[in-house]
């Protein structure tokens, strides 16, 4: 198998790339695969999702899709950006491992160039109003579904209103899916939008509406549904998850500027202790 260079885009292009697909096609994916994805293809187990053959094989599956309108976000070889840190977006550790198995595993079209899987993330942690306005285009307005593990009256801060809620657990949901699968299906076609949060189940969720070929849409939103429930879940919700407000509160209060402020000097603060210390 010839290996081809592996590349991810920008998180600015790859915000332009989502927008302009999902303005124009009844029929979108957006799927990130991160560093747990691949530890489930190469059969390992990963935080929050225990390896299974049927798991690693809809992954394989899911990442094998080749289509324009089936947007792929991976996290390998991603350009580093301003601000990004330890805990704040920085490509994994295991990056390099992770590249030399995508290469000898898969055939990557040449000048193939897969999305920013942190471009949600990182927008809204540094230019939140971009997101807010993605949210505003794209998806607030639709009929949706929402697949996950975070109450209503929280999601419903972030992407609207949610026309149907498809209950997940919060943590290795791929073990339950043929307990929730035929909900999602039976109401995939009374909906414009599905916005999976379930880990790695997301991707097989993507992989299974792609295959249906209905005119749906479907956003992996990741892990920013946790910081919208205050769930401390992630290294970057930990440090910045408090700037979700800017999207989530359409006007502060002083008591919610003041907060807000004293969050990010806390953080500020924490860097400059840990450069002084030489971390």
């Amino acid at each position: 198998m010839k290996q081809q260079e592996i590349s991810s885009k920008s998180v600015i292009n790859s915000y332009h790339r989502v927008i302009d697909v999902f303005k124009n096609e009844k029929n979108a994916i957006y799927s990130r695969f991160g560093d747990g994805d691949v530890e489930i293809m190469m059969g390992n187990d990963q935080q929050n999702h225990h390896f299974s053959e049927e798991l690693s094989a809809e992954l394989k599956e899911a990442f094998s899709i080749a289509d324009e309108n089936y947007l792929k976000g991976l996290a390998v070889n991603y350009p580093i950006e301003k601000g990004m840190s330890y805990g704040l977006f920085l490509p994994f550790t295991k990056n390099q491992v992770m590249e030399e198995y995508l290469k000898n595993n898969f055939s990557i079209p040449e000048n193939y160039e897969y999305e920013s899987a942190v471009f949600f993330h990182y927008l809204a942690v540094f230019k939140p109003k971009m997101i807010k306005a993605l949210l505003d285009e794209i998806i607030r307005p639709k009929k949706k579904m929402f697949i996950g593990n975070i109450p209503n009256e929280s999601i419903e801060k972030l992407i609207g209103k949610v026309d149907y809620h498809i209950e997940t657990p919060f943590k290795d949901a791929y073990s339950t899916i043929d307990e929730w699968w035929s909900e999602v299906e039976k109401n995939l076609q009374n909906v414009d939008m599905v916005i999976p949060a379930a880990g790695m189940a997301s991707r097989a969720i993507n992989k299974r509406i792609w295959n249906l070929n209905v005119n749906v849409q479907s956003f992996d939103i990741g892990s920013v549904v946790d910081a919208v429930d205050s769930r401390k879940s992630r290294k970057w919700i930990k440090l910045l998850g408090h700037r979700i407000d800017k999207i989530l509160i359409p006007k502060m209060t002083l008591k919610d500027s003041v907060n807000y402020l004293a969050k990010d000097a806390f953080f500020y603060l924490r860097r400059s202790f840990k450069k002084l210390k030489g971390q």
